[in-house]
């Protein structure tokens, strides 16, 4: 008898519950698909340095961290990796290999670093990583696993899918309604079901129960629990975000479920364990007499190979990749700092209109293209534009919260009709509820049980040409469908009610995002915030190509009540006491840009005063061309687009592309991510970053106090991080973080998406979003974070900030800095700031492997 069954019952429960909080610390957190939000999936281990944290996941959930070595090695030889990069970051690693002799390996005289180099680009592949914590179901064999994962899948489908037909005694929560249907489960062997009977009434003491049932001590009881976790780890990633929900399932729940699937199917059963097949990696010497061979040495002596060896040690081969991926991320960034080092200083010119964007990669292309028009300076600022609202729209529904997902909103913004629109408002409202009701008759028609067929009979003549139009033509059915829309739900002119917010909390929004950009004096004509959406047919992961800032939706009601707050007199008379004097031939209007189709609309534009019409006029014309030729750049990577297409024939391309409910490639999202540039816009403006950096607009002489650093750096590069990370893991790991082909995605209600029939909820981006088949178009790099700001002043935010400190102490995040363009570039390390190109790294790293 083990102690844990002599303790008192809560104390028992007590610790239960501890042991499964401690456990669930691996777990990536995952969203519903409607506010589906990047994230990190290795944020609970991101305590660990980079490297030891992929190795960890590694023994957790048995995938790699990085790519395989022959995906690096085809790298190497199209170019994107070279010798420099590989031996500076050898020499980085481990700098005592500076000082080794050469060495005379039978007819070859080399240094070590080259010897090294040498079993990068020729050595035996390292092992796979395994999972090194097991089920006992895993450990007695793969069909107990497999029974307890299809077991899993089915029932957490039915208690969150959203069925038509719900889960009977869904009301009571999930493991009350499983043991009263499991029992049940034809399924199932007899004497399975006969011990599901004998389930405990509470789920904690299931567990327990299952727990010394299945011979777990007490000591092994975390790890033990994890290994149940990362079997299926997006079903119990979602059910630990359902936990703060009141959803009626938790983790002990979940776990309850499983453990006693497993009891029950392992019980009496005294298989021996077969421990799995563990493939050692190639020894020193095996690896030096692998090159050899390679070299076609003969007559190698027995000092050569140990002198060989002795070198080969020091990086054993599982550590290999972790060099190439070091190697692979310097070639880009020493690339991109040494562009950016030589930006020649660009003369002043009179501006027109300021247009603010979200700091999104895809935003980059859209500033780059309008710059080529004279009078326009582009700035980068967070989407929802630091006004966090709850939003309602005007056909009403459930209010949205536009903002990041850490922050809670205060304020609810409702959409109101102008009064001379509020005939078309009520013929708008009406018709939606008219056409709302009747889809809402359509899908309770298909879900009840004989429906389908009346269905089928009824509107089948229709459907079926219907379904072959939208696919044959979906550019010109969205355009009927788009038209009948609008003439059964009619636009109608409506404003923002934002006189709820207290006048002093819009000053300070106001404040806030123009502080941060630096943009407090010299203001052109118009200001223009212009919000981002993905306007796609189809597409479960809708909400992954939205703004991230905006908790995973379109940002455009934020710009709005942005623009609506610093147009009011009131705020702009506050403003100028701290220094902000917004001129009164100054106009702030609202914008979104579509980044499928990259078609950007002014919204409001009936709020806009006569003085200005003819700016707005010459603004969309100039959008309407910037856009025009960014799809036409965006064509060339887009599968299926045709090349050298002109800028209106791109733009045609990409609508239809947009409209297609086949097209599993309707953009390529954030996919290439791979740098967060916080400085003014005249350190990258002219240079083609090719969509793959953040832009935060930043001006160091304007924050003398480091607020605005201070909030660039743990706010919008932080959540740059997760998506950063969400891309890098869905292209390394695509089995276990990442969503598998769009082709065979079921839609599990609003929830996730399996692969299949059943299956594990699928984390990250499917594998349409970072790669075109086999070949990767997001490529894994960690963040550089590029700051132009007095290195003092970033240290005093690093030191007051652990998030920051974890971040780039662990090398989550890469960074450079630079004082002014006077200065060259530094990187940020532990021990302090050091030359970027240095070679030398405060710390050695300690891996070598022993030599028999």
């Amino acid at each position: 008898m083990t102690n844990s069954t002599t303790n008192q019952p809560d104390s028992r429960r007590a610790r239960l519950r501890s042991d499964v909080r401690i456990a669930a610390r691996v777990l990536p957190t995952h969203y519903p698909l409607d506010t589906f939000v990047a994230v990190n999936p290795l944020a609970g281990l991101q305590a660990m340095p980079f490297e030891q944290a992929v190795r960890r996941a590694g023994d957790l959930y048995g995938t790699p961290g990085t790519l395989r070595e022959a995906a690096f090695r085809k790298l190497y030889h199209q170019g994107r990796i070279t010798d420099a990069d590989l031996d500076r970051t050898l020499l980085r690693r481990y700098p005592i290999l500076a000082d080794e002799p050469e060495l005379q390996l039978a007819n070859r005289r080399l240094s070590a670093i080259a010897l090294l180099r040498a079993d990068l680009l020729h050595g035996i592949p390292a092992p796979e990583p395994r999972r090194l914590y097991r089920t006992r179901a895993e450990e007695r064999g793969i069909e107990a696993a497999r029974v307890v994962d299809a077991q899993t899948s089915k029932w957490m489908a039915a208690f969150l899918g959203e069925a038509g037909w719900p889960m009977p005694a869904r009301e009571r929560g999930f493991y009350s309604a499983w043991r009263a249907l499991a029992p049940t489960d034809r399924t199932l062997p007899r004497i399975v079901r006969a011990r599901l009977r004998g389930v405990a009434e509470r789920p904690d003491d299931g567990v327990l129960e299952a727990l010394i049932a299945l011979g777990i001590p007490d000591q092994n009881r975390v790890t033990y629990l994890q290994a149940h976790l990362t079997r299926l780890p997006g079903w119990a990633a979602h059910v630990n975000w359902c936990a703060d929900r009141d959803s009626g399932v938790d983790l002990i729940q979940y776990l309850a479920m499983r453990l006693s699937y497993e009891a029950a199917l392992l019980e009496n059963q005294n298989d021996q364990i077969a421990e799995p097949v563990a493939v050692a990696p190639n020894t020193a010497r095996d690896r030096a007499a692998h090159l050899f061979a390679v070299w076609g040495v003969v007559g190698a002596t027995e000092s050569d190979v140990a002198t060989a060896a002795r070198i080969l040690a020091a990086l054993p081969s599982p550590a290999r990749p972790l060099i190439w991926q070091n190697a692979f991320e310097a070639h880009y960034q020493d690339g991109l700092l040494t562009d950016l080092r030589s930006r020649p200083p660009r003369s002043a010119e009179p501006v027109h209109t300021h247009l603010i964007t979200c700091i999104d990669t895809r935003s980059e292309g859209l500033r780059r293209h309008l710059e080529s028009f004279c009078g326009y300076q582009t700035l980068g600022f967070a989407g929802f534009f630091a006004v966090a609202i709850r939003f309602t729209d005007l056909l009403g529904g459930a209010p949205a919260d536009l903002c990041p997902v850490l922050i809670r909103p205060h304020h609810h913004i409702a959409e109101k009709p102008v009064p001379e629109a509020l005939s078309l408002a009520g013929r708008r409202v009406s018709g939606a509820i008219t056409l709302g009701g009747a889809e809402s008759a359509y899908h309770a028609a298909k879900e009840s049980p004989a429906g389908p067929f009346t269905l089928a009979e009824a509107a089948g003549w229709i459907a079926a040409p219907l379904s072959a139009a939208k696919t044959l033509a979906p550019a010109a059915v969205a355009s009927v469908r788009r038209r009948l829309r609008d003439a059964i739900i009619p636009e109608a002119q409506t404003l923002l009610t934002v006189d709820s917010i207290p006048l002093h909390e819009r000053v300070l929004f106001a404040q806030v995002t123009l502080k941060t950009i630096g943009l407090t004096t010299e203001f052109g004509r118009l200001v223009v915030l212009c919000a981002h959406h993905s306007g796609t047919e189809n597409n479960p992961y809708q909400a992954s190509l939205d703004c991230g800032a905006c908790g995973g939706q379109g940002g455009g009601p934020n710009a709005r009540t942005a623009a609506r707050i610093l147009n009011q007199t009131e705020v702009r008379d506050e403003l100028r006491s701290a220094g902000i004097d917004i001129p009164d031939h100054t106009h702030v209007v609202a914008a979104l840009h579509d980044t499928a189709t990259d078609r950007v609309s002014v919204l409001d534009k009936h709020l806009t005063p006569d003085t200005h019409r003819a700016d707005i006029d010459r603004l969309e014309a100039d959008l309407a061309c910037a856009g025009r030729a960014l799809a036409a750049e965006r064509c060339a990577l887009l599968p299926g687009a045709r090349l050298g297409a002109s800028p209106r024939a791109a733009a045609r391309h990409v609508g239809r592309r947009a409209a297609d409910w086949a097209q599993v490639y309707p953009e390529w999202g954030l996919a290439g991510n791979a740098a967060f540039i916080v400085a003014p816009r005249d350190v990258t403006r002219g240079l083609d970053l090719r969509r793959r950096t953040f832009l935060h607009s930043y001006d160091a002489d304007a924050d003398t106090d480091a607020t605005a650093l201070e909030t660039i750096l743990t706010a919008p590069m932080v959540v740059a991080q997760w998506i950063n990370c969400q891309y890098y893991f869905s292209a390394v790991a695509p089995e276990v973080f990442g969503a598998g082909s769009k082709t065979v995605h079921n839609v599990v209600g609003s929830v996730g998406v399996i692969a299949g029939h059943t299956g594990d909820l699928r984390l990250g981006l499917p594998w349409q979003s970072v790669s075109y088949g086999d070949r990767l178009l997001h490529e894994p790099l960690r963040l550089l974070a590029v700051i132009q700001a007095p290195l003092a002043r970033i240290d005093t935010v690093v030191e007051r900030n652990p998030i920051l400190q974890q971040l780039f102490g662990n090398d989550w995040i890469v960074v450079a800095a630079r004082e002014d363009p006077t200065h060259s570039w530094q990187r940020w390390t532990r021990a302090g700031w050091r030359p970027w190109a240095e070679t030398v790294r405060a710390q050695q790293v300690h891996d070598e492997e022993m030599i028999p």
